[in-house]
């Protein structure tokens, strides 16, 4: 199976480094100086699980570079791990490499992105897909695996089984990635949008690692700006767990991420753009669709986007 992973960022470096394990057959597409060092150099995972992965164990495809014509229908699966600022791009890319009777799926964040899959390749071809594993790099060439978590797959607007994706998850499983099959895709994807909300904009606000919402007065401020965003999805006719499961599940996440700078921790201190309104701003837009206010998500999106 040839699995291409287009956006080799921190989750995408250390889902590739993990499957270079197994049997499959990895095409890369990233950009910059951690893209270069992949093609030359290779890839070092340390935290959870350390090992190092030799160049030769993939191919690489450069931004910086034009797509070339022998990759063109080649991957069986695209699995998009990019951020949601470069999606349309990274959409180009996917079908490129796609082939006709190939699964795609996006592990980006926010709200959306399937229903342009969709658009783009047919329901028959894309799946919802999340992953709560922690990652983070801090030098080019190398990702810290800093929390233990889930891949988890389920169908979207298709009725698809979990025999449909067999050898993927067997793959991940293989890879230690955990995989899990959830049986209603749009929950999963809310379940993983409502953790974003609440720690990625407080813990990239603090400047300080996921387990620190862990204590009492943060820990409240991350449940309460994640319930709002829950009342949003039941608005929508999306069928949550209660409310108690939801918060254990956030403090779960927490605790087996303690260690985890979040994306938008990375992003602030880099001075790159964030992924605030694919995030919490994406909730306060469908808050006004729904007739709902969202006052908290709106007041960490308004913070977040002036930090620019």
């Amino acid at each position: 199976m040839r699995i291409g992973i287009v956006g080799v960022g921190s989750i995408g470096s250390l889902i590739a480094g993990r499957l270079a394990s197994t049997s499959c057959d990895l095409l890369l597409y990233g950009r910059g100086l951690h893209a270069a060092h992949l093609t030359v150099e290779g890839l070092t995972i340390s935290g959870i699980k350390e090992s190092s992965i030799p160049a030769q164990q993939w191919e690489i495809l450069l931004e910086e570079q034009a797509l070339p014509e022998s990759v063109e229908s080649s991957c069986d699966v695209v699995l998009m791990t990019g951020k949601t600022t470069a999606f349309e791009q990274h959409l180009a890319v996917a079908k490129h490499l796609l082939r006709i009777d190939g699964i795609v799926c996006s592990l980006a964040n926010g709200l959306g992105h399937e229903e342009r899959l969709v658009q783009t390749f047919g329901a028959h071809r894309v799946f919802a897909a999340t992953t709560t594993h922690g990652a983070y790099r801090p030098e080019p060439g190398h990702v810290c695996w800093a929390g233990l978590g889930q891949v988890t797959i389920g169908p979207f607007m298709h009725h698809h089984t979990e025999q449909s994706v067999e050898g993927l998850m067997q793959l991940f499983g293989e890879a230690g990635l955990q995989p899990q099959w959830e049986a209603d895709g749009r929950v999963l994807l809310w379940n993983k949008m409502l953790l974003n909300i609440a720690i990625n904009p407080i813990a990239g606000l603090l400047g300080k690692e996921n387990g620190a919402l862990l204590e009492p007065m943060l820990f409240e401020s991350a449940v309460s700006v994640m319930l709002e965003g829950a009342m949003i999805a039941r608005a929508e006719g999306v069928r949550l767990a209660d409310d108690d499961i939801l918060i254990e599940q956030l403090r779960t996440v927490l605790e087996a991420t303690r260690g985890n700078r979040c994306s938008m921790l990375q992003d602030i201190r880099s001075g790159r753009e964030t992924e605030i309104n694919a995030l919490n701003g994406e909730i306060c837009r469908r808050g006004e669709m729904v007739g709902l206010q969202t006052p908290l998500n709106h007041a960490l999106a308004s913070i977040i986007e002036h930090l620019r």
